[in-house]
């Protein structure tokens, strides 16, 4: 009997669609700004199709290289804040039962009921010189003066800590909620204390949420310029901040979109060392149960 050909399934129309989303709206907006960051603006203000290098010699200079690296530095300090603040609620939520873990969850999206906009105004209220903040201390005695908060980097901080926290905290409590709780029973069985068997049991099944989550925050951060702008000031600009500048003030929209670029190689730098890091750790973890 003669072996049938093998036929191949037609693509379902979901995964057409899907694919015509991703090519519509992420790949063709990418590939124009990748394209026109090779452009030059000439000093009239138009686009001139000169192919050339030097948008991108340009974002190299010391000015540019700076708030990078203070991009990258704020945006991996305020990420850590999160994992510290976000680790222990994702793992009181995980172990609460009943209404207590849904009371928790509805008070930790409450905030993001109300527009974006108005939670950082919400802010700008609570941190400034006249805020509630410095008020309630200055009634107590604990500040003789105010506090200066709003229109400084520490501003900016706690813009960023307050308002990605909870994207850091729902992979962190879903992994949390898969995991098996005959695994700690296993590991107190075998005579470890609470500290080992959350170092050697927990932490190592729920690796990924903790990454997944750490990119939820990290990545948007680094392009964010609302939370700069207006918690921060012209003193505390990000590199969203002047890429958005260059498009809409300067309108110098090739280097806005060479900066854009360089955005975007980072972001996927980030996630590549995400990959890589996990297919290690993965490794590892299969080499120590063999």
């Amino acid at each position: 009997m003669e072996p049938q050909p093998k036929t191949s399934k037609p693509i379902p129309v979901t995964a057409l669609v899907f694919i015509g989303w991703l090519i519509l709206m992420t790949f063709l907006p990418f590939l124009i700004i990748l394209g026109m960051s090779f452009l030059e603006r000439n000093p009239l203000g138009t686009i001139s199709f000169h192919f050339n290098l030097n948008n991108y010699l340009r974002s190299f200079q010391y000015i540019y290289i700076k708030v990078l690296f203070k991009t990258v530095g704020l945006a991996l300090m305020a990420t850590l804040s999160c994992l510290a603040v976000g680790f222990p609620v994702a793992y009181h939520l995980a172990r609460s039962k009943g209404w207590m873990k849904q009371l928790g969850l509805v008070l930790l999206f409450i905030p993001f009921w109300t527009n974006f906009i108005l939670r950082i105004y919400g802010l700008v209220s609570l941190l400034g010189n006249h805020g509630l903040i410095n008020q309630v201390l200055l009634y107590l005695g604990v500040i003789q003066t105010p506090l200066e908060i709003l229109y400084t980097r520490k501003g900016v901080y706690i813009g960023l800590i307050y308002n990605y926290l909870p994207f850091l905290v729902v992979p962190i409590f879903s992994s949390l909620e898969k995991l098996d709780p005959s695994l700690r029973e296993a590991g107190f069985d075998l005579g470890a204390n609470r500290i080992q068997v959350f170092r050697r049991v927990v932490i190592p099944n729920i690796k990924e949420g903790i990454l997944v989550g750490s990119l939820f925050v990290f990545i948007p951060m680094l392009g964010e310029y609302v939370i700069p702008d207006l918690l921060g000031g012209a003193k505390e600009a990000f590199l969203g901040n002047v890429m958005v500048s260059q498009f809409f003030v300067m309108q110098d929209w090739p280097f806005g979109s060479a900066i854009a670029g360089m955005l975007s190689i980072l972001l996927f730098l980030t996630l590549w060392v995400q990959t890589r890091w996990s297919k290690v750790g993965g490794l590892r973890g299969g080499m120590t149960d063999a």
